[in-house]
């Protein structure tokens, strides 16, 4: 649990790491004391952060990036999941005045004769759990300033 401690920035271990390796001694290794540790290590970082100017820029850029790349892959799932439809042969996706793509169904139309790696439905089902997983990577990246900021005081 000690190891936990390096976690904290090293402002906040100067000032609480000799009470906290007491207050440790004194707890038992579980779950929630080890959870805890990690959850507050993310909290005093976050404090820091917002502290510093340029630190908290940085972080707000970063945090904008992991967004834009978290939606541009759930943009791409959604094409796969298009592309799988069996509406039709030709599928085109244009959203407005923009074409982005056209879905052929089937390769014969091509002269094309190609066998697929995996049959349609583990396709559709890959993507769907992948767009789940995206979804939820999403909503928490939205919602994690939220829950690092520190009550006003």
């Amino acid at each position: 649990m000690r190891l936990l401690l390096r976690l904290y920035p090293r402002s906040w271990r100067r000032r609480y790491e000799r009470e906290m390796e007491v207050l440790l001694e004194d707890l038992r290794a579980d779950t929630g004391v080890l959870l805890d540790l990690a959850v507050g290590a993310v909290i005093a970082y976050a404090t820091v952060v917002r502290g510093n100017r340029v630190l908290n820029t940085a972080a707000a850029f970063v945090h904008g990036v992991c967004v834009a790349v978290l939606l541009q892959a759930i943009a791409f799932v959604i094409l796969v999941l298009a592309g799988n439809n069996g509406a039709g042969i030709l599928l085109p996706v244009s959203i407005g005045p923009v074409h982005i793509a056209t879905f052929w169904r089937s390769t014969a139309q091509l002269g094309l004769e190609v066998a697929p790696l995996l049959p349609a439905t583990a396709v559709g089902l890959t993507a769907s759990a992948m767009l789940a997983v995206l979804m939820v990577a999403l909503a928490t990246f939205l919602a994690l300033p939220r829950l690092v900021r520190t009550p006003a005081r």
